[in-house]
């Protein structure tokens, strides 16, 4: 596919931000939001089914959960986890702190703040919930922020419980870890977002999350931040995509939204021109042709009292194995939807047939169906549902040639490839949540808050680069860290080099992490005081410095006074050093090269580098 005009396409996106923020005790209990406990002390087993609403109605994606007649286990940890998130006793008192947070949130958004909180219940359909409910509230409304001179659209701030997480899928049977349910967290919606290419897009997701950032009370890491998106263009639908970790995989998501919308809507057109726009042929059982199959999974279906159905899709060869975005061909697609319900997938005639051994099979049953060298023919194996699956399958196809692109609710993993999940929800269901009081927002409570709200981030940066000489390098990793805060008391505190402070904070210690997996959350600030008050004293050089992080986190009971003698890195001077090179280069044959790794091996973490290469340099030119 060539490359994309957006524009002309008329890609709309949306975002919501799920951010959780750092507090001790959860929403409404107060329970520990640290989800470090490893081992459940218990797991409730639960189902969960749909009930009409008011009107006498059931929500579209509630039925289809509910046709999935998954059962739930939910893990339950020690002072993590309580009776309030199994809603058999009703929430504490709202955590002040959070709704705190949120509010700076909203402010630092530019929102409007309500004058009154309300709680309410937000309808859960997909386990994540053992209650079915989600409790949220609305803290701020009609906000905005500028980009790149636009008024990017906030549409609402709101507070609310963040849901269990999920550890574990198979077979109908989802187990899910409570003490994730509860923790705080606000999510932040967008309004439309026309006329943005994927990156752009990608990059306000990134402010928005920056824009948390600057309380400086917000929890990092995998599954602290997540990204939903809806995304459509001209002729297609919307598509909400779910749980986006990383947001370098967000432009990515996005194109690949674009491309499959767009195939789709391809598809559609083209099966239009041959006259294809229904497919009138329903499923049909085909078990007496597979009794004595060489495929093992369409034999094993068969043996076990299972039903394998046959789909004739008229002008449709070539089609199924077609790729409708990077990584993802329409067969795909369409087995992942009825892996939904079950079903281990489909096998279909664009395939490799010799794969399955089921050459002979696929004959006989094409011949049984009539089905012409253009048609395509899928085979669905039912252990239990009886063809219902396959009626399920049908309807989507038929809903590609009718729409070519319907609304629905799609997965991500984290290669940024979307799976089909379930049809999109009706309009979001809240109802009033009667165990909790409305939040009166005084006048005095708010002007305080205002007050004490964090410096912008874009602030921030410009004026983390401008004070301290830090590169965009330095100051955009540094502001996305958890150590900023820490870096402005040492600058105030120590005559230390703020390129060397931050470097520390944003290269040598995700080096440790990430190379000698060291444990660096074991580093006290008090370590880091210690560190470079002993720098601005010269006690130690900067070269020093990951080998004293990396043994003050293994052993945290330490200063970095006995690291240093521990270590043997009291600096030496230019003259001890000369010493120990002028016995280097008295060996035979070395090479500059050889004679600075030699000389280096003796005094690392002793003397800069750059001494080291400029002494042995002028040494060996005698």
């Amino acid at each position: 596919m060539s490359e994309i005009n957006y524009k002309k396409i008329g890609l709309k996106a949306g975002l919501e931000i799920h951010q959780q923020l750092d507090t001790q005790e959860k929403l409404f209990c107060s329970c520990s939001t640290a989800m470090q406990e490893k081992e459940p002390i218990a797991v409730i087993m639960r189902k969960q089914h749909p009930v009409a609403s008011e009107l006498g109605e059931i929500d579209i994606a509630a039925q289809h959960e509910y046709l999935r007649d998954r059962t739930f286990y939910y893990q339950v940890f020690k002072n993590e986890t309580c009776l309030v998130e199994l809603d058999e006793e009703p929430p504490h008192e709202m955590n002040r702190e959070a709704l705190n947070l949120a509010l700076q949130i909203a402010l630092l958004l530019n929102c409007q703040i309500p004058d009154e909180i309300e709680v309410m219940r937000k309808t859960v359909i997909d386990g994540s919930n053992p209650s079915s409910f989600q409790r949220t509230m609305v803290v701020g409304l009609n906000g905005f922020f500028n980009y790149k001179g636009k008024k990017i659209e906030i549409k609402s701030v709101s507070l609310e419980e963040d849901a269990a997480a999920i550890v574990s899928e198979e077979k109908g049977k989802v187990t899910y870890r409570l003490n994730r349910l509860g923790v705080p967290l606000v999510e932040i919606s967008t309004g439309i977002l026309s006329n943005f290419t994927p990156e752009e897009i990608e990059d306000i997701a990134y402010q928005i999350g920056m824009i948390c950032r600057s309380t400086g009370k917000v929890k990092k890491g995998i599954g602290a931040i997540r990204q939903d998106l809806n995304v459509s263009i001209k002729g297609g639908e919307r598509s909400e995509i779910k749980g986006v970790q990383e947001l370098g995989l967000l432009s990515k998501v996005i194109e690949n939204e674009v491309k499959r919308q767009l195939s789709l809507i391809e598809i559609k057109a083209e099966l239009r021109k041959k006259g294809v726009k229904k497919i009138n042929f329903k499923p049909i059982e085909v078990n007496k042709f597979l009794q004595d199959s060489n495929c093992r999974i369409l034999r094993a279906v068969v043996e076990t009292g299972g039903k394998v159905f046959a789909l004739k899709l008229p002008c449709f060869a070539g089609y199924l194995k077609r790729e409708i975005f990077p990584g993802k061909t329409l067969g795909r697609e369409l087995a992942e939807f009825v892996q939904i319900f079950g079903v281990e997938g489909i096998i279909h005639s664009d395939e490799d047939l010799s794969k399955y051994k089921v050459e002979a099979d696929f004959k006989k049953i094409r011949e049984f169906l009539k089905a012409k060298d253009e048609d395509a023919i899928i085979l669905v194996g039912e252990p239990k549902t009886n063809g219902k699956v396959s009626e399920e399958l049908l309807k989507k196809i038929n809903r590609i040639l009718e729409v070519g692109v319907e609304k629905e609710t799609r997965s991500v993993d984290e290669q940024g490839i979307t799976r089909f999940t379930r049809p999109l929800p009706g309009a979001a269901r809240l109802y009033p949540e009667t165990d909790i009081k409305p939040v009166l927002i005084e006048r005095e409570f708010l002007e305080k808050i205002k007050k004490e709200l964090p410096e912008p981030w874009t602030k921030k940066y410009e004026r983390f680069k401008k004070k301290f000489g830090l590169s965009d390098e330095l100051a955009k990793p540094l502001l996305e860290s958890k150590y900023f805060e820490l870096f402005e008391k040492i600058m105030e505190k120590y005559k230390v080099s703020p390129a060397i402070v931050a470097n520390t904070f944003v290269n040598i210690l995700k080096d440790l992490q990430r190379r000698e997996k060291v444990d660096v959350d074991r580093i006290t600030e008090n370590h880091f005081s210690q560190l470079f008050d002993a720098l601005a004293k010269k006690e130690i050089v900067k070269e020093a410095i990951p080998e004293i992080l990396k043994y003050l986190a293994n052993y945290p009971g330490e200063t970095v006074q006995n690291v240093v003698k521990e270590l043997n890195l009291r600096p030496i001077s230019t003259a001890e050093l000369k010493k120990i090179a002028e016995e280097v280069i008295a060996q035979p044959g070395l090479t500059y090269e050889k004679a600075v790794g030699i000389v280096m091996s003796q005094v690392r973490g002793r003397i800069e580098a750059q001494t080291v290469m400029e002494v042995v340099k002028k040494l060996m030119k005698k």
